[in-house]
């Protein structure tokens, strides 16, 4: 893993000028081989498709309820590299979009309910679509589709574990180093599945399950830093909602990854937890107590077979978004705290790109 680096390409987001560049809310965002890529701004409620280097291409689609429209999307994907499928709930169906940002066809998709989330959608390599349609305390059950919008079988996942509350950083969501079982779709086929608990994944390998497990060494919450989460767990568990048994607790060490997923390219990322360091912070501290101790967004990447690729750290502030061959792309703000998307290439000390 030595050696494995991130260059900065370019920044999209901005205040002042044309409406394409100014984001308002970036929800979804998936890119090429190419490294061009499309957002879903759901503020403007729009797909915009931009190039590598970040410039406006065009639209693809627009608000509505007829052909080539939509209403707020829950997911979007690149399917053959050529074909931009999008969810829309709203209106019931998946739509397919070519790369010159054309209606290609639509369907209905045959599903019982809606589930709004980060992670409710998926298409695999195959073409089948994957829908989170429902949610019990313990189980996430999806409906695998046909491409012509059919019911093929369920899936399900469990999150049976810890109870836990979470807090909005500038990496990304952050919970209280709980421990519960993971799942997703993935486009590699199926679900993606794993545990805070073990460095590793369940995941499909031409066509097979396959397991990987690697050892890791628990890292310590700092004394500060615990103090700073114990007196946010105490906000919480003053709450009348919350039950003698069910208070929230800090542990003394991390637990080995926060969450993970899955690439097009087959390689799965574990979004491992890592050592905190002390920054600024403007938060007023009013609705909770502050928190001055951060981790940046690290990550341990593997081959779906299980070989380890190395580890990427983003700088501090952003969060990943997306990935797609030597590209990466964040969430973070700018000078202003303005939406800001950054656009990142991966690169190794030898040259060689982060593959599989």
């Amino acid at each position: 893993g030595a050696g494995v680096r991130l260059v900065p390409v370019g920044t999209l987001g901005t205040i002042d000028g044309p409406p394409e560049y100014a984001l308002g809310s970036v929800r979804r965002l998936v890119g090429s081989p190419k490294g061009d890529f499309y957002i879903f701004d759901g503020q403007a409620i729009q797909i915009r498709h931009y190039g590598a280097d970040g410039k406006f291409i065009g639209n693809v689609g627009r608000k509505g309820s007829g052909p080539g429209e939509y209403q707020q999307l829950l997911g979007l994907s690149l399917l053959g590299d050529t074909l931009l499928v999008a969810w829309d709930p709203g209106n019931r169906r998946i739509t397919y979009f070519g790369a010159d940002g054309k209606l290609r066809r639509s369907v209905t998709a045959q599903v019982s309910g809606t589930v709004f989330g980060p992670d409710v959608f998926e298409v695999d390599l195959s073409g089948r679509v994957t829908v989170q349609y429902g949610l019990t305390k313990d189980t996430i059950p999806y409906v695998r589709l046909r491409p012509d919008g059919t019911p093929l079988d369920t899936l399900r996942g469990s999150t049976a574990g810890d109870q836990g509350f979470v807090l909005g950083m500038p990496e990304g969501s952050r919970y209280n180093f709980m421990t519960r079982a993971l799942a997703k779709p993935s486009p590699l086929g199926g679900l993606l599945k794993g545990s805070n608990s073990v460095l590793g994944f369940t995941a499909m390998s031409g066509g097979k399950e396959v397991t990987v497990v690697r050892q890791s060494r628990p890292i310590d919450l700092g004394k500060e830093e615990r103090a700073e989460w114990e007196k946010v767990a105490e906000t919480f568990n003053a709450r009348p909602d919350v039950k003698p048994g069910e208070r929230f607790t800090i542990p003394r060490t991390k637990p080995a990854i926060r969450d993970l997923f899955a690439d097009r390219d087959g390689r799965v990322w574990l979004d491992a937890y890592a050592p905190a360091e002390q920054r600024p912070t403007t938060a007023t501290g009013k609705a909770r107590p502050k928190i001055t101790w951060f981790e940046r967004a690290t990550f341990e990447v593997f081959a779906v077979t299980g070989k380890y690729l190395g580890r990427v750290v983003f700088p501090p502030k952003h969060e990943l978004i997306a990935v797609r061959g030597d590209r990466v792309w964040t969430y973070t703000s700018g000078p202003d705290d303005e939406i800001q998307v950054g656009i990142f290439k991966m690169v190794r000390a030898s040259g060689a790109p982060l593959g599989n």
